[in-house]
């Protein structure tokens, strides 16, 4: 079993027991599995390992095999519910960071902002090749002097969720990027994402205290 399954299970076994019972739970992940393993093969992994943001693919590939074992059967709640509990322990340790120390620390922006420069190069090189359909994407492309930005261009969940026949959910998965930014005490702003039609996700966290946080309206 993979990582991002051997993650996923014991938050989903308890879920699926709780509905079904202990013979039908085991029934269910059986199907998940089978899923995951099945696009993992037709879709790819956008280069493993490799690729610092494939972990994202291979956990929109466990949400949406998870929805197909429960018979599209989930509501908003529970996959809330969900996240939380797959996601405890490193919400716990991103709970570590405070972003309104961190933001407007310009040189450290500065290098998380060349960081992801460097990463759409070597995205651009490997795009069509081992790493498929992987992000465009850009650091910083709107200048601001606080906080750390990037924007996507593309993304091959949204492109997977269209393909598939899972855009009614893909926005949730999007909106988990809002839990993160929380648990870093920070505050995501973003008002165009590629989930709901716009052509573009833009990014921009700041601290969740800061006057920037406090004016934003209407965040995606």
């Amino acid at each position: 079993m993979d990582k991002r399954l051997r993650q996923f299970r014991p938050a989903v076994t308890r879920m699926l027991r709780e509905r079904y019972g202990e013979a039908e739970a085991a029934r269910r992940w059986e199907k998940l599995e089978a899923l995951y393993r099945q696009w993992l093969r037709e879709d790819g992994d956008l280069g493993g390992r490799a690729n610092m943001m494939a972990d994202n693919m291979t956990l929109c590939y466990a949400v949406c095999a998870l929805y197909e074992a429960v018979d599209r059967r989930l509501s908003r709640a529970e996959f809330d519910r969900l996240v939380e509990d797959v996601m405890r322990g490193p919400f716990r340790m991103m709970g570590l960071l405070d972003m309104n120390r961190l933001y407007r620390k310009r040189r450290l922006m500065g290098l998380l902002h060349a960081c992801v420069a460097r990463y759409a190069r070597k995205a651009e090189r490997h795009r069509g090749n081992a790493w498929g359909n992987t992000w465009r994407l850009a650091a910083n492309p709107d200048g601001h002097e606080l906080g750390f930005a990037m924007t996507l261009y593309s993304c091959p969940l949204c492109d997977f969720a269209r393909k598939r026949g899972y855009m009614d959910i893909l926005p949730w998965m999007c909106e988990t990027d809002h839990r993160v930014a929380a648990a870093m005490h920070a505050r995501l702003i973003r008002h165009n994402t590629l989930a709901t039609g716009d052509d573009r996700c833009d990014y921009w966290y700041v601290g969740d205290r800061s006057p920037e946080a406090l004016a934003d309206e209407g965040s995606k």
